[in-house]
């Protein structure tokens, strides 16, 4: 082993565990990536830093404009809605349309984005319906993530191998060249989730689960709010008798949420900062003891918890609840609810956050938002609809009130067919036809500039961009050579089959615990070294690798659909488990099959 193949496999080794133990963020590892290789001398300045001018890359960030064009002018909800609404009220037929209704959808724009359009609609149907969300989101889900392996644009992973393909003297993958494996890999996925999976689904408890999207009032006794509600009464002596809600410094002072005045019996929600406060007046308030204690120690008010009608009042007035989670790729998360001002931009407020199954209340404003979360919000009807045209949120009540430039939507449909003509005929590369979709749906008004920066997701761009490099390095010192002979000549040395098994349990191994597109640029150069070493046509094993990425089912983590479900469905850490391993088993069995298959 030389020095370079040392060093490499040092890199290849501290970033795999950087990314999996979640510390540092991937795209934060990413660039180290390109520090080591630069200042470790395995690559040139040129060299490492190529990874942002990749044709691969340039796609990626360009269809993810593409993606937010079809979902702005409301194709992609249409798309959606019809497919859901031809599967009637049967459970089983609703899993399976789900699956195939999202599965196409991702075959044109990106897999999470595909979800995202479908989510409101499947909530809103387990609503109607009285069926619990946690029977159709996970295969919601999982049907995104497994429509991923039909076309060229389906995933990035796909991208990624075709233009590592290109750079090796091979033909590039066709847009439907990987159809042939992806078709029969859904079709599969359908089958076991409306078979052996749906056996495997949680059923929450109606009481604790699906009431609280259904009925306003039920989201109460839900989330315990009398519990965690108090009411602090003003008494006619206190100094905060005459002064503002701002002034006392309820919210920035004590960290305490006022959700409404009541005075006279009446409800004042969401009181404006400026409100002078009256003696008798009973502040409805959401925060720790040590807070409350703290206001009523300063400003002498009596501290006890709010009534059940009390709490009730938080509906008055055409007043609601509703239920929030973020948008892939949103500007929200990371960030606090004190961060995010929801309150000062939208007039509602938050009432608790749902993580891991259980609500949090207390000191709600500090905590950072993620993916998965979701958010109870309070307020007026009309200000709560303001909240469906963030695109950094979606509305768990469906998504049909959301405004969309639908007279631009034939736009969006033509310059989607219109790039995949040019691909399919061979005219420009994925990535010249991907750039220039994405500019005519911002010259057309399908997308504005700002959207179009939202809608990409920066830091896929910059774990690719990094991560790209490592692949570069890993060929150039004979280290993927090297793990190629010394790791995996013995699985090599019984035949293509069991070659191909290895490389599609490898990917789906790192799947669990890292992303899927660090995978598919990690594993591509050793499966393609293995095959090329062993006279091999290396195309089936590089095709396993970004097949077998998108075998993401085993964990929450494992891809972004996952996560985003996570909150709504009410899902639980094992859940993924326990449906998502023997699913992986089915799909790699189909991947390993179909390609050796395919290839004799």
């Amino acid at each position: 082993m030389t020095p370079e193949i040392a060093l490499t496999l040092a890199t290849l080794v501290g970033a795999i565990t950087l990314l999996i133990s979640g510390r540092v963020r991937a795209d934060v590892v990413a660039l180290l990536i390109v520090l080591v290789l630069v200042g470790g001398g395995l690559l040139t300045t040129a060299e490492a830093f190529s990874g942002f001018a990749n044709p691969a890359v340039i796609a990626v960030a360009s269809l993810f404009v593409v993606s937010a064009g079809l979902y702005q002018t409301g194709v992609a909800g249409r798309i959606g809605g019809v497919v859901v609404g031809l599967a009637g009220n049967s459970q089983l037929r609703l899993v399976g349309t789900l699956i195939l209704g999202v599965a196409l959808l991702s075959a044109a724009m990106n897999n999470v984005a595909a979800v995202a359009v479908l989510l409101p609609v499947a909530v809103g149907i387990a609503r109607k319906s009285g069926m619990a969300p946690s029977r159709l989101l996970l295969p919601l889900a999982y049907g995104g993530v497994l429509g991923g392996t039909l076309t060229l644009i389906g995933t990035p992973p796909n991208l990624i191998i075709s233009d590592m393909l290109a750079d090796r003297g091979l033909p590039p993958l066709g847009f439907f060249e990987t159809t042939a494996i992806g078709a029969p890999l859904v079709v599969a996925g359908a089958a076991f989730m409306m078979t052996v999976g749906h056996r495997l689904l949680p059923e929450r408890n109606m009481r604790d689960r699906i009431r609280r999207m259904a009925l306003p009032e039920e989201l109460i006794d839900i989330y315990h709010l009398p519990e965690h509600i108090y009411a602090a009464s003003v008494p006619a002596g206190s100094a905060m008798v005459g002064q503002s809600l701002e002034g006392c410094e309820m919210r920035n002072g004590f960290g305490l949420t006022v959700l409404g005045v009541v005075r006279d019996s009446e409800c004042l929600l969401v009181p404006d900062p400026a409100e002078a406060l009256q003696a008798g007046d009973r502040l409805l308030v959401e925060g720790g003891p040590r807070r409350l204690d703290r206001v009523a120690t300063a400003w002498g008010l009596e501290i006890e918890r709010a009534t059940e009608s009390e709490a009730e009042l938080l509906l008055a007035n055409d007043c609601g609840l509703v239920e929030v989670t973020l948008a892939p790729r949103s500007q929200f998360e990371g960030l606090s609810l004190r961060e995010i001002h929801l309150r000062e931009k939208y007039g509602v407020s938050v009432l608790a956050i749902w993580r891991g199954g259980e609500p949090l209340e207390r000191n709600i404003g500090d905590i950072a938002l993620s993916m998965g979360d979701v958010l109870l919000v309070q307020g007026a009807w009309s200000r709560v609809r303001l909240l469906r045209r963030d695109p950094g949120l979606i509305v768990l009540l469906g998504d049909e009130e959301v405004p969309r430039r639908t007279r631009k939507a034939p736009w969006a449909v033509a310059i989607l067919l219109g790039m995949i003509a040019v691909v399919v005929a061979g005219v420009v590369p994925i990535s010249v036809a991907a750039l220039t979709a994405a500019l005519l749906v911002i010259l057309t008004g399908c997308l504005r500039m700002e959207e179009a920066h939202r809608a990409i997701e920066w830091k896929v761009i910059l774990l690719l961009a990094g991560t790209l490099p490592l692949g570069l390095a890993m060929q150039k010192s004979g280290a993927s050579e090297w793990i190629a002979e010394v790791v995996l000549s013995p699985a090599a040395g019984v035949g293509a089959l069991p070659l191909l098994a290895v490389v599609s349990l490898t990917t789906v191994g790192l799947n669990l615990a890292m992303s899927n597109y660090a995978t598919a640029v990690l594993v591509a150069p050793i499966a393609f070294s293995v095959a090329d070493g062993q006279g091999m046509d290396p195309r089936p094993f590089v095709l396993a690798v970004a097949l077998s990425s998108s075998i993401a089912f085993a964990t929450p983590f494992a891809h972004q659909s996952n996560l985003m479900v996570m909150g709504p469905g009410d899902y639980r850490f094992s859940d993924y488990v326990r449906v998502g391993l023997p699913l992986s088993l089915v799909a790699c069995l189909v991947v390993v099959l179909g390609l050796w298959a395919f290839w004799q």
